[in-house]
């Protein structure tokens, strides 16, 4: 077995802990956000009305922090295994499906970034009662509306990469 570097474990070892925190806060604030409207359309459900909603918008406060931060991580993070360690796309096919799910998924959720970017802003600013907070949740919900459904599929199918690598060619030296 090849002796990795520790600072390619150490990004792998970040990576795949943001990964982690990311797609658990991602899926929670899925459910969070989803069961606040009608199944059919963006309006807010009978019991939401305007004393709760900006105590239900603060507990999603925590949610759009992590997954905006543990999302900016992973990726960097990511980045920097792939470019630190000696394993090559090539060879380990396993790792060429992560990283495409991975980067094949960024230009999509980095529009979602910029949605929750304001959100942040917004929250900052205690203003948690907003209507803009509101639009900001349906756009987000709205501009790619089957994406997170998809994004969630895929990265289920991460962890069985990472256990079974599939798709691992051993070129055998010829000298």
């Amino acid at each position: 077995m090849k002796k990795k570097s520790n600072l390619s474990s150490v990004f792998g070892y970040i990576a795949l802990t943001s990964g982690s925190l990311w797609f658990g806060a991602y899926v929670s604030r899925l459910l969070i956000t989803y069961q606040m409207f009608e199944e059919t359309e963006f309006v807010l459900n009978n019991y939401i009305n305007s004393t709760n909603l900006p105590a239900i918008i603060q507990t999603t406060f925590p949610l759009v922090n992590l997954t905006f931060y543990s999302y900016i991580l992973m990726i960097i993070s990511f980045t920097l295994f792939l470019i630190f360690s000696k394993l090559k796309l090539k060879k380990n096919g396993w790792l060429l499906i992560v990283s495409l799910i991975i980067y094949l998924t960024l230009p999509f959720e980095s529009l979602l970034l910029l949605i929750d970017y304001k959100l942040i802003v917004l929250f900052l600013n205690q203003q948690f009662n907003s209507e803009k907070v509101l639009v900001y949740i349906i756009e987000r919900m709205s501009n790619l509306n089957s994406f997170p459904i998809i994004l969630v599929f895929s990265y289920l199918a991460i962890p069985f990469f990472l256990v079974f690598k599939p798709f691992t060619l051993d070129f055998k030296d010829e000298n």
